[in-house]
């Protein structure tokens, strides 16, 4: 089984990954994980801070999809009341 997203998310995801992806990556980099007590001279505080940035990719990700679910379904909801 396939989990594929209908072609109209594409540009909808798109535009809006980018802000979502930074702010969620500020906000977990600075306040979340606090990495900024964390020292830079080691292989693995570069590894920590990939990681973080990955988790913030897929909160983005799953935020955008559910942002995009919600306003469907109020479309659909719409559409019902005004017939």
């Amino acid at each position: 089984m396939e989990l594929r997203l209908p072609n109209t998310i594409k540009s909808f995801f798109w535009f809006l990954f980018p802000f979502i992806m930074v702010l969620i990556s500020i906000q977990n980099i600075f306040n979340n994980w606090e990495l900024n007590y964390y020292s830079f001279n080691e292989f693995e505080d570069l590894g920590r801070l990939l990681f973080v940035l990955v988790i913030s990719a897929c909160e983005s990700a799953l935020i955008i999809v559910f942002l995009w679910w919600i306003l469907k379904s109020v479309k659909k909801v719409s559409k019902n009341l005004n017939k």
